[in-house]
Formats: structure tokens, C-alpha cells, sequence
């Protein structure tokens, strides 16, 4: 991991793609925010990459960046937020290559594949993160608010 950049230099080209300035000077064009662990303090630990997933930067604390940048920042993150919700499990059967989810989203109905247990997080207060075979990431907010046949085919496998 790089060293976390002070404060980054963020703009949005005239194309609407997030630039990065580091240190040097050198302008870095269509770089990508990821947020890293642990996905329950979104705020903080935040890694600037190139197209190719290389780091450029690390931001510590968003909290703690200039008003623009940490505007532009969190505006860009927000754009590749996208977790669908699992609202109810249909289905989790062994396939070849791990076990195959049929569910509910608030995004609507998904099949999808989950390789191993590792791809199945829980991070606490009920919270789980499944991980599919294409690095897509679903959420269950609560593990508890799920119908009761939803979390009887969740806890048979995990």
C-alpha cells in the first residue's frame, strides 16, 4: 500500500472522468476511488488506481481532505456504489464451481454463482457481504430481517 496522500489533488476532466494529481506534478487521467477495508468505516481508507488497479494514492480520512476534493471524491465513489440488496433467497444449490444463488434484490431477480465460503462475509450486527464469481458485491443489511425460509437456505450453507 502506498503511503496515504496528504491531500490529493481530485478534478473531474472536461468528460466528466476523475483525474489525480500526485506529488510530482504528474497528472494521472481516469482514475478510480476503491474503497478498502473495512467496508463498515466507508470514510476511511481510501485508494486512488489507475485503469490497470495500480495505487497512486491512499487517502486515510476523507473527512479530513479540502471541501472540493472530498466533494468530488465522495460524488465519484457514490457513482460506483452500486450493491444490490438481497431481499429474499430463492435458492443456494452446489454447482460445479461453488454453490449458484437464485434472489431478490431491490434491483430485481438474479442468479449468481459464489465460489467458495470466503466469498460470504459477515461484518457484524447482522450485516453480510456475498461476493460472486465477477467480484460483484450484494449486501444483506440484516441477516434477522430476512423471511424465515430466506435464512434457513442461508444458514444450511453458511
Amino acid at each position: 500500500m502506498k503511503t496515504p496522500a496528504a491531500h490529493p489533488d481530485l478534478q473531474r476532466s472536461s468528460v466528466g472522468a476523475l483525474a489525480y494529481t500526485d506529488v510530482t506534478g504528474k497528472r494521472h487521467d481516469k482514475v478510480l476511488p476503491v474503497r478498502l477495508f473495512p467496508l463498515t468505516d466507508p470514510n476511511r481508507w481510501i485508494s486512488i488506481t489507475d485503469l490497470q488497479g495500480q495505487e497512486l494514492a491512499c487517502i486515510e480520512e476523507v473527512d479530513g481532505l479540502p471541501d472540493d476534493v472530498r466533494k468530488i471524491l465522495l460524488e465519484t465513489l457514490a457513482e460506483r456504489d452500486f450493491v444490490p440488496v438481497i431481499q429474499v433467497i430463492h435458492t443456494i444449490r452446489h454447482a460445479e464451481l461453488g454453490c449458484e444463488w437464485c434472489v431478490t434484490t431491490d434491483r430485481g431477480q438474479t442468479r449468481f454463482c459464489v465460489e467458495n465460503d470466503e466469498s460470504v462475509e459477515a461484518l457484524g450486527g447482522g450485516n453480510v457481504v456475498v461476493i460472486d464469481q465477477h467480484n460483484t458485491r450484494y449486501r444483506i443489511p440484516d441477516l434477522a430481517a430476512l423471511d424465515a425460509k430466506s435464512r434457513q437456505k442461508f444458514e444450511r450453507y453458511y
